[in-house]
């Protein structure tokens, strides 16, 4: 049995997470050890996590770039005695630099921290991301600090170079007061602004802190893999593919090639992802998130003013169907639920694609709520998978334990928390070919 893989997922926190529990029964009822598991939303990397510490093979795929790095690095960690020795020499750059940022304090002002700038600070070239409200975001002094350890970053190999942005952005998307921004509740999409003043002492101690728990965390999952066999070949066992779009095909995923795949879609209008993350991807290479990948981009968020919605709904009427009659009056919101369906519809169409003849897709979705009334996305997937060619498709409700359930805010969302979700299975026919 593998560890309890839960816990080793919190050194970064990442909205509408699922259940590690969930996808471990998932796993073990449709496949068997060296199997392939697929999730083409692979998030914070779950599934994957979930796959290599059941000795099956796991390959995830993601449109965000946070996401991917995050999966990536939880599929190849390292063990606790390797990330001691490389710990060492990185906490003694840190001190260089923060020492440096300190003799120089006195030139570091928001009249020469402008988005896209770089300059240098004693020895130390700094780069400032070209997020456009920057200064709003961090005060000067963090600024430094953050342009700093982003640059020292880009100098460790790629391993420990993901390791540093990934608790880089921990330490900023962490909930107020233990932020490294002025944010407040980042990874709900909708932040917040409020001050506060840290010396550089407490930033040091913030970001190490961080920096600690990923270590931790990261090493518990190489001996997770350790224990079942696999630590010495997650180069053949892994893979993250991202920035991809689900929806579309990718040459490097062959037809028929996985025996499950496993993976919870992204909502309808509730989760901005790449909101929640635009404080912290825009360290990681000095980009801002709209050059990375574009929100229009997202399933669940785009506005789809192109899409022709009522050609959809009338080829596909059992969804319209059951669309609420308060809703059907709205056009602009038919659009862009007829362009989520569709995305689904995508989805699936590259799941059935990959999926081995007699494979089964087991998605997680909830309902949405939305002027008061019920979305059910469940049915409509449900419904979408049986005319592309599903079998045995079944549809059941799963409770969300209390501490777990979720709360995305904005226009529209879950009409407060999300305390149901539905598990939907299918099996692609074992005569399927092509």
């Amino acid at each position: 049995m593998p560890a309890n893989l839960e816990s080793l997922h919190r050194f970064h926190s990442y909205c509408a997470r699922f259940s590690s529990e969930v996808v471990e029964q998932i796993i073990t009822e449709h496949t068997r050890e060296d199997d392939n598991v697929f999730d083409p939303f692979c998030g914070s990397g779950t599934a994957l996590v979930a796959a290599l510490a059941n000795k099956r093979k796991a390959i995830g795929m993601d449109i965000d770039i946070l996401a991917g790095m995050l999966s990536e690095i939880k599929c190849e960690p390292r063990s606790h005695s390797d990330y001691s020795r490389w710990r060492q020499g990185f906490v003694l750059e840190i001190d260089r630099i923060f020492e440096t940022i300190a003799k120089n304090i006195h030139l570091i002002t928001t009249a020469n921290l402008e988005p896209g700038m770089s300059w240098l600070v004693g020895d130390l070239k700094l780069h400032v991301p070209t997020l456009p409200k920057v200064n709003y975001w961090f005060p000067p002094e963090l600024i430094a600090v953050l342009a700093a350890i982003a640059d020292l970053a880009h100098r460790q190999d790629p391993h420990f170079e993901k390791v540093v942005l990934i608790s880089l952005s921990a330490s900023i998307i962490a909930k107020w007061p233990n932020t490294l921004s002025y944010a407040m509740d980042i990874d709900h999409t909708r932040p917040h602004r409020r001050e506060q003043n840290l010396t550089l002492s407490q930033v040091r101690e913030l970001f190490l802190k961080r920096l600690d728990r990923t270590l931790t965390c990261l090493s518990g999952l190489y001996d997770a893999y350790k224990a079942v066999g696999v630590s010495n070949k997650l180069k053949d066992y892994s893979w993250v593919i991202y920035p991809h779009d689900a929806r579309q095909p990718s040459g490097l995923m062959p037809d028929e090639s996985q025996d499950l795949v496993m993976t919870s879609p992204p909502y309808f209008n509730a989760v901005d992802y790449p909101r929640s993350h635009m404080l912290s991807v825009c360290w990681m290479n000095g980009h801002a998130p709209e050059e990375l990948s574009s929100r229009r981009s997202y399933v669940g968020l785009h506005s789809s003013l192109d899409f022709d919605a009522v050609s959809w709904f009338q080829s596909h009427k059992a969804i319209y169907e059951h669309l609420p009659e308060l809703l059907l009056h709205d056009k602009g919101l038919i659009r862009r639920l007829g362009s989520f369906f569709s995305d689904l519809e995508n989805a699936l169409i590259q799941t059935w694609r990959v999926l081995k003849p007699g494979g089964w897709a087991v998605f997680i979705i909830g309902s949405n709520v939305i002027k008061g009334e019920r979305i059910e996305s469940h049915r409509a997937l449900a419904n979408l998978a049986k005319v592309i060619g599903f079998n045995g498709i079944e549809v059941s409700p799963r409770e969300i334990a209390s501490p777990r359930r979720r709360f995305p805010v904005g226009p529209f969302g879950f009409n407060g928390p999300m305390k149901h979700e539905y598990i939907v299975r299918m099996q692609k026919s074992r005569l399927s070919s092509g």
